[in-house]
C-alpha cells in the first residue's frame, strides 16, 4: 500500500468501487440461475465469486468504519473466506448476493465520498497482525479485488 496517500488514486479507487456493480451487472446479463451456479472449471461458480466478494466487501466495510468511528482501534481480524462461509452467502441466489452487495456498496460510497483529504489515513490495527491499516488502504484493497 502506497505510504502517501495523492487525491488522484482517491478518485480513482472511488470510480472503480463507484463501476464494479455495474461491470458485473454487464458480465452476468442474460445468464439464468443454473449457469450462475455453475463451477468454473475447475474453481468456484460466479454465485460463489459474488458471494465471496460481498464477504470481503462486509469484512473490509467494517474495519473502514471502525477506523472513522474509533481512534486508531484494535480490531479482531476476521478473514473474509471465513465470514462468507459463516453468513453462508454461497447458498443464497446471484439476485439476492447482488442486491447486499450493491446497497452495501452504495452506503460505503455515501461515507468515502464525504471524507476529509486527512479521514483517508484514519487507521486501525489487527489483533495478531503487525502492519497498521489505514481507510485508504481498505479501500484500495476492496477496488483491486
Amino acid at each position: 500500500m502506497p505510504k502517501k496517500v495523492t487525491q488522484a488514486q482517491i478518485t480513482t479507487c472511488l470510480q472503480t468501487l463507484r463501476d464494479t456493480p455495474r461491470h458485473i451487472t454487464a458480465c452476468t446479463a442474460g445468464m439464468d440461475e443454473t449457469r450462475l451456479k455453475t463451477a468454473l472449471a475447475p474453481e468456484w461458480s460466479l454465485v460463489e465469486i459474488l458471494a465471496h466478494l460481498r464477504g470481503c466487501a462486509d469484512v473490509w466495510s467494517y474495519s473502514i468504519y471502525a477506523m472513522l468511528t474509533l481512534d486508531k482501534p484494535e480490531l479482531a481480524y476476521i478473514h473474509p473466506r471465513d465470514w462468507t462461509k459463516k453468513q453462508d452467502y454461497a447458498s443464497l441466489t446471484f439476485a439476492e448476493n447482488f442486491a447486499a452487495y450493491e446497497i452495501g456498496r452504495q452506503n460505503l460510497l455515501r461515507i468515502l465520498e464525504g471524507l476529509s483529504f486527512d479521514d483517508w489515513n484514519r487507521s486501525a490495527r489487527f489483533i495478531g497482525k503487525v502492519n497498521t491499516y489505514t481507510i485508504f488502504g481498505e479501500t484500495m484493497r476492496m477496488a483491486l479485488h
